[in-house]
């Protein structure tokens, strides 16, 4: 038994980890792609990446993967009767269930913590390398178009010598009219400001123009620009999608107290308000705001509450889609893994993903218990074990 157990586990690992490659390169490469195409980044920067993007690759990867590997290893052994062997041996076919399950508890551990480490390392270090390579992007795109366009900056240049650009005009366009700047700079000089996350223009001999309102003329000026402006990438390291599970916790607490502090400012000051008869500050339009700003407030609670289900949640993907994908190739005896695949992956498709989506959502507003997100995982251990009794039972 115990050489049948190794057996099957080195054929599910040996299959998973030639596939997990596989994928995830191609993720790898779709993700750099995409920021490439996105951010206009250079090569260098591209290379950077790498590292920050596998966090998020492998977690997408590896439970497609392990159910890729379990419908390729147990079709083809149930396709070669060596089930119906093992079975004539008077061994249950569960034991070759058995590897599978402890390959894909092992991996749904490790895919929760690459959950944790893709948002609270790979998002930062992706931030951190788009931020430092902005600048050598703005220069590189100079160079070699003479302009450089994106966001809410536009750039134009005469020419350059070495980090010198001569006779710049810089337009920043504003949310209307009135706030866009225009900047004329006889010479100016572009670097990052990594603790402020911002970009610097240093302005030399230059003249700025304020809308229609009014212009001023600088001999030397720092004029700041917001990474935002230049790149669709923003540090948002406070939200729950971006923080580490050990650092959740300790946020949660500080949220809590905020609403109820919140909560208990507006009942006093709305009884007051009622008590002294001041119909103007009860209808006042700053009490939308601050009832919007407590609504942000809890809205934020109850998704720093269901975050750790989440992330665990889809962790443990990987060994429900092995109580399923399992049993059903060993059912199916068909050597095809493709066909086992894609009648694994259909119940898959059609409950788990569309379940986890309206656990997720109704966890994140607050009207059920975070635990609502393992939903998903609940029908497909349910549906994994019926499988496993026909196996055993047929």
């Amino acid at each position: 038994m115990t050489r049948i157990t190794w057996y099957i586990f080195a054929e599910l690992l040996k299959t998973f980890l030639l596939a997990l490659t596989a994928l995830t390169t191609m993720m790898v490469m779709f993700f750099l792609i995409q920021e490439a195409w996105r951010e206009k980044l250079t090569p260098a920067a591209i290379l950077q990446l790498i590292p920050y993007t596998l966090p998020t690759s492998l977690c997408f990867a590896i439970p497609g993967t392990i159910l890729f590997a379990a419908c390729v290893c147990y079709g083809r052994m149930s396709a070669a009767n060596e089930i119906t062997a093992i079975k004539a041996m008077g061994v249950s076919p569960i034991v070759t269930i058995v590897p599978g399950l402890v390959l894909a508890f092992l991996l749904s551990l490790g895919t929760v913590y690459l959950n944790d480490l893709s948002v609270s390392w790979g998002r930062r270090g992706i931030y951190r390398v788009i931020l430092h390579s902005s600048a050598k992007t703005i220069y590189a795109m100079l160079r070699s178009q003479g302009t450089f366009a994106k966001g809410k900056i536009y750039i134009d240049v005469d020419r350059i010598e070495g980090e010198d650009l001569h006779n710049a005009f810089i337009t920043r366009t504003g949310d209307n009219p009135n706030d866009t700047l225009e900047i004329w700079a006889e010479r100016a000089r572009i670097f990052v400001d990594p603790k402020d996350d911002q970009l610097i223009i240093q302005l030399f001999n230059g003249q700025i123009t304020m809308g229609n309102k009014f212009s001023f003329a600088c001999d030397q000026k720092d004029f700041p620009v917001p990474l935002g402006d230049v790149t669709k990438k923003t540090d948002s390291g406070d939200s729950p999608s971006n923080l580490p599970l050990r650092d959740i916790p300790k946020e949660l607490v500080w949220q809590r107290e905020e609403v109820v502090h919140a909560r208990k400012l507006l009942s006093v000051r709305l009884a007051a308000q009622v008590v002294g008869g001041d119909m103007v500050g009860m209808t006042h339009p700053q009490w939308g705001v601050e009832i919007h700003q407590l609504q942000t407030d809890v809205y934020r609670q109850h998704r720093l509450r269901t975050e750790p289900w989440r992330r665990w949640a889809n962790g443990f993907s990987c060994l429900c889609f092995m109580l399923v994908g399992a049993p059903l190739a060993i059912h199916f005896r068909r050597n095809d893994f493709w066909t086992n695949f894609a009648f694994c992956f259909l119940p898959i498709l059609l409950l788990y993903y569309p379940l986890m989506m309206f656990g997720i959502s109704q966890a994140k507003s607050g009207s059920l218990p975070p635990a609502i997100v393992w939903l998903g995982n609940l029908v497909l251990v349910l549906i994994g074990w019926s499988l496993i009794r026909k196996v055993r039972d047929h």
